[in-house]
Parts: structure tokens; sequence; C-alpha cells
């Protein structure tokens, strides 16, 4: 069996999702502010000092000197390349094209293995070192699940998730590459959807904020198209509808930065199966390696049904995916109480009904009267405090937090 590798043009969109963003982190920017669906191999790092001919139109990242430092380790750290001891060379270059090729290199030179970060938004993101084979291996199993041999064979990726993220670059560019198909990427995948240009045999990489924009919009689906979903549960609900939209097959997989997927099923009915790699673990919320033996502690807590088949019952964290990042309602709420114009708060994200955001109820402080004024106050110091996930988008107020009749904090309506 031929030995499956990274090529330079999935290698440089690996780069290019990267470093937008770190520089999303850098600059407190939003996704469409990066201007990374312009970037190609021929974009700079830094600036363009004037020394470009009348007719070069090249694109500048215009990174200064300390934010270089952040994105080169970011891509010295994700391809491994210090164990080729290649990395200092990164600094030597000026376009991203020059990184892929070193890259391209460092891989030949012992840089094998892959590192991806956490999607958390509080805290520093944890590293999780993955073994190439193990990535690959799973890449070969989801290709018997949608390559030529499958009654509906994939013909085009439609990657609507970023690839540096483990889902995003195990269906996105593993399972591309295994099954040599095209893909369509970022701000042009979405296009291709709201433009209803899908065609029978698209592959739609997607997650559960995603699905439920699509859900809201009524977005039509033509026949024959398979959806992804993962980096969290999908509202079964929102399944539902795109199916009554059109969407022929959804399929959810189950798993984490620590240990790639897990788990797949086709219906939130039905539980989920373990795929080939793992077997379950001596204690409830853990895995073991089928090949190494090696133990894995999960984030969530599982329900097993038998050996093979599991339900995730909840997070053991307390976490909760807005836009497939892990947020902290809890801790957004200490922060939000630590406030003198608040009194008591409680964070949650909003009903299905409501949005795919976070949202907040206050009791002001003593002598905090204005609801309108107190809103525009939360609300400023929540974009110069908290990453876009993290900020609550709908604020309600009143002399208590919301109770059930046994007494617990309950849900409020917005």
């Amino acid at each position: 069996m031929n030995r499956l590798e990274l090529d330079k043009a999935s290698i440089l969109a690996v780069i290019v999702s990267l470093l937008a963003d770190e520089l999303k982190a850098l600059r407190y920017l939003s996704s469409h502010q990066t201007g990374s669906e312009r970037w190609d191999a021929s974009t700079l790092l830094g600036e363009a000092h004037g020394t470009l001919e009348p007719d070069q139109h090249l694109i500048a990242i215009g990174a200064d000197s300390l934010e270089l430092l952040s994105l080169a380790t970011r891509v010295a750290t994700f391809f491994n390349i210090y164990d080729s001891g290649l990395e200092d060379y990164l600094l030597r270059f000026k376009t991203l094209g020059e990184w892929a090729e070193l890259v391209v290199n460092a891989r030949v030179c012992g840089s094998e293995n892959l590192t991806f970060a956490t999607s958390g938004s509080t805290g520093t993101p944890k590293q999780c070192p993955q073994q190439w084979d193990a990535l690959v291996n799973e890449a070969r199993f989801f290709a018997t699940q949608f390559g030529p041999d499958t009654e509906q064979p994939a013909q085009r990726i439609i990657a609507l998730s970023p690839c540096h993220h483990i889902y995003g670059f195990i269906f996105s560019v593993l399972l591309p590459l295994q099954l040599q198909l095209p893909v369509v990427r970022g701000p042009q995948a979405l296009a291709l959807i709201n433009q209803r240009k899908l065609q029978a045999g698209d592959l739609l990489i997607g997650f559960p904020f995603i699905w439920g924009q699509l859900s809201r919009q009524g977005t039509s689906f033509a026949a024959g198209i398979t959806a992804i979903t993962s980096t969290g549960p999908c509202d079964p609900r929102i399944l539902c509808q795109l199916r009554q939209q059109g969407l022929e097959r959804m399929i959810e997989v189950y798993g984490s930065s620590e240990t790639a997927g897990i788990g797949l099923r086709s219906d939130p009915e039905v539980p989920f199966k373990l795929l080939p790699r793992w077997r379950r673990g001596g204690h409830a919320d853990t895995l073991s390696e089928c090949a190494s033996g090696a133990d894995y502690e999960l984030n969530d807590h599982l329900q097993w049904l038998d050996q093979t088949y599991f339900r995730p019952t909840g997070r053991r964290d307390k976490a909760v995916q807005v836009g497939g990042i892990n947020v902290f309602p809890a801790s957004i709420c200490e922060r939000l109480q630590d406030l003198p114009e608040v009194a008591v708060a409680a964070v949650r994200l909003m009903s299905i009904h409501e949005g795919e955001r976070l949202k907040a109820f206050i009791v002001p402080a003593e002598g905090q009267d204005d609801n309108a004024a107190l809103t525009a106050l939360l609300q400023a110091w929540c974009t110069r405090n908290l990453t876009a996930p993290e900020r609550p988008k709908a604020f309600t107020f009143g002399s208590s937090l919301p109770h059930n009749a046994l007494g617990k904090e309950s849900d409020w309506p917005i």
C-alpha cells in the first residue's frame, strides 16, 4: 500500500488556516478581517517595501517582528519542525509558499507527526500530539465509508471547517488525499451552498453552528449530498430540519483533539459506534487504543450500552461550544459578577429557537436602575475582555436569578 503523504498544496492550505487563526488572536480580529481568503503561495509574511515591479500585486500579511515569531512558532509546533532541526529557517523566508516548501523538506528530514491544539477559549490551549500513522489509518477508515466502493461515493469535498483543527484536517486534507478528490474551502464553500450550486456526490464538512444557520435559512439541498458534523453535539431537531430541506445523509463523528475520531453514527436517535482504533477502557470515561494499549481519559461522560456502542452524556469540564469553540459559561459568569455594576449573573447557551450564542441574566447592583445604560456598559466590557465566542449576545435583567419550582436555576427567555 502506497504511503499517504502531504503535498505542498495541502500544507499551504493548513498554513493559511493556522496563520489566520493566530492573527485573529494577535490582532483581535474576526475571521473575515484577516483577509486570508486571498492568501496564496506568493503572499508575503511581512510588509511589501516598494520593491515590486509595476505589474506585481502581491498580498502582504504585514506581520511585524513579534507577530512573525508567533506565526513561525505556530507553524513549527503544528508540523513538529523541531524534529528536523529546520525551524530556524522559517524566519529567513518571506512568503507562505516558501514556508510550505520548508515543511515539505522538514517532513522528509523527520518531522512526521503533528500537534493539534484544543479549541478552548479559556486558558492556554492544550497541545495534542498525534502520530501520523494513526491519522492516516483513520482517513483510510473513512475512505471506506465515502469512497468509490460505497453506495453513495463522494465526488468533491466542501469544507466549512478550518483545516488546522483535527476534525477539519482529517476530513478536508487527509480524506481527499486518500480518495484523490477536489476540495473547496471557506468562503467559496459557503458560496456554493448559498448559491445552490451543490451537486450529487458533494461531501459537506461542517459543525453545529453552521448547520444551525443553514437550518434557519431554509437552505435547500440537491439530491445525493452527504454532510458530516463534529466538534460538539448537534441538536437532533436541526438534523431533522436539514433532512426536510433535502439533505440526504448526515454523519455525526464524535472525537476530540486528544484522540481524533472516536465514534460515528448516521441517526441522532442511535448510539455512537466505536471506530476500529479504539476499545472501551477500564473506566466509563476512558478509552484504550487497540494497537498500543494506551489509555485516554475523555472530556465527556459516556454511557456504554455494550463494549462497542455508547452515548456522550455531558462535558466533565462544563464547557459548551459556540461556533465550534469550547467556552466556559461558569468562568464568564464569575468575571461578570466581579464588575461593581453586577450583583449576580447567570450565563448559558441560547435555546435552539434563540440562536447558537451565549446569553446572560443580570441582577444589577444597588443603584443600577438604567438597563439600557447597563447593557451598553456590559457590551463594551465584553468586547474588550472576552473572545467573540465568549461574549453573551443578549442580556436580560431582573431582581433575582430565574429558578424552577424545585428551587434550581432555570432557563429564561430572551
